[in-house]
């Protein structure tokens, strides 16, 4: 029986990944502000079958240290390991030119979507270090960030930091009992991606399901895709 924690479980990639990963006796951890979209998503797996995943509201803007410190502590008792973990929260705020970007929306988005991935990725390692098998460690990133685009701000900025915060997470731990992925996954269907896309038809994208099951395939399999990266051959 495995153990996976996903952020961003609620909706989108995350309510994709959790479905994707319900089967197979697997322990799910779903990690989201929205209590209400999570109990969604429990009662589907559970009318479904599937498993009864362990639910942990957190808002990552407003936790702190301690916060993080709990969720290790309560992972630890639960379960004593983590076989994978999915770093997919993210906050996606209006496309704004740097010179006019609130900078308090700048700080919010830099915690959520950069410094709370350093807290989880602190908290979660020795988990991820204590299973028998091997486990996962997994960045959602976003491949537009690589055309550099305009307008794309704290965002784009947090997202290349990410990047760099999974490479050097993975070069300090060169052990064969974790494999590290960067998933610069291409667009997909989204309510976050139709907000900031009006114009855009979104059925000529893949769909959240279809995203997750080639993530899945991917890492659970241990391989390597173009847009998903696996990055213990750096260390």
């Amino acid at each position: 029986m495995s153990n996976y924690l996903i952020t961003g479980a609620a909706q989108g990639l995350g309510r994709s990944l959790a479905l994707g990963l319900a089967g197979d006796n697997n322990n799910l951890i779903l990690l989201d502000k929205d209590l209400e979209a999570l109990n969604l998503i429990y009662d589907e797996l559970v009318a479904a079958g599937n498993c009864e995943p362990a639910l942990f509201p957190m808002d990552l803007l407003g936790a702190n240290i301690d916060h993080y410190g709990q969720l290790q502590e309560t992972l630890s008792k639960e379960y004593g390991h983590l076989d994978g973990v999915f770093l997919n929260a993210v906050t996606l705020p209006a496309f704004t030119p740097i010179e006019y970007f609130d900078y308090k929306q700048w700080y919010e988005v830099l915690h959520t979507n950069l410094n709370a991935n350093f807290h989880l990725i602190q908290q979660c390692l020795p988990l991820l270090k204590a299973g028998e098998t091997q486990s996962k460690l997994v960045a959602i990133l976003d491949q537009s960030i690589e055309d550099h685009p305009a307008y794309y701000g704290a965002y784009g900025v947090a997202k290349a930091g990410l990047e760099q915060l999974m490479i050097t997470t993975a070069v300090e731990n060169p052990s064969e009992t974790i494999d590290f992925y960067n998933a610069k996954l291409s667009p997909f269907q989204s309510a976050t991606r139709s907000r900031q896309f009006p114009s855009e038809d979104p059925t000529q994208l893949p769909t959240a399901d279809t995203m997750a099951n080639h993530l899945l395939q991917i890492v659970l399999e241990g391989l390597h895709a173009e847009d998903i990266a696996k990055l213990n051959d750096l260390a």
